[in-house]
């Protein structure tokens, strides 16, 4: 289903409707959330031509965005088919197919398979899961696929970010019940 209000909001789709899953599962990020994020990762010049992964992408709204604004590529990872349903309807209307990879998998076993190098990670897990489910699959990604990359970690304001060891904030922003982190290697 198309969901009014989600839509890509800048770049070569700009304009688009985004279809999210049906039930209550997803909770795509909020117009105003994406675009103080991406302005951010604008003025860093990490999107251009980055190769990024969408980690529990429900929607793939923040993949699709790095796309529009000139990602090369997006490995789009969710456990739920119909959230890799949307993916794929949503990366087909915008053009973005031949740019995308969409895996229906569980984060820690993607992870464990993983053997690409990612230059951005997106982590947007549903609000509700714990900060011990969390830390391997941010450790594994911190280790493992992207040095010297960033980690853009979406959590709800109550929860503290999962900051892997040898990793530190480098912004930090709350929009109203969303707390967005990125995190960067110190070395």
């Amino acid at each position: 289903m198309v969901a009014p209000g989600v839509r890509v909001i800048a770049g070569t789709a700009r304009g688009r409707r985004l279809v999210v899953p049906k039930g209550d599962t997803v909770r795509p990020t909020k117009d105003r959330v994406k675009a103080a994020m991406f302005s951010a990762l604008t003025a860093r010049d990490l999107l251009i031509d980055a190769v990024v992964l969408d980690l529990y992408a429900g929607s793939g709204a923040l993949g699709v965005e790095a796309l529009s604004r000139g990602a090369a590529s997006v490995t789009f990872v969710d456990s739920a088919a119909a959230a890799t349903q949307a993916i794929t309807d949503n990366v087909t209307r915008c053009g973005f197919g031949d740019r995308s990879e969409i895996i229906r998998r569980d984060a820690r076993t993607f992870l464990a398979s993983a053997r690409t190098t990612f230059d951005l990670a997106f982590v947007d897990p549903p609000y509700d899961l714990s900060d011990e489910a969390l830390r391997p699959v941010v450790d594994r990604l911190a280790a493992d696929l992207i040095p010297g990359g960033l980690v853009v970690l979406e959590r709800g304001v109550r929860a503290e970010p999962v900051e892997p060891a040898g990793w530190r904030e480098s912004w930090r922003r709350t929009f109203g019940d969303t707390l967005v982190v990125f995190l960067t290697s110190s070395s």
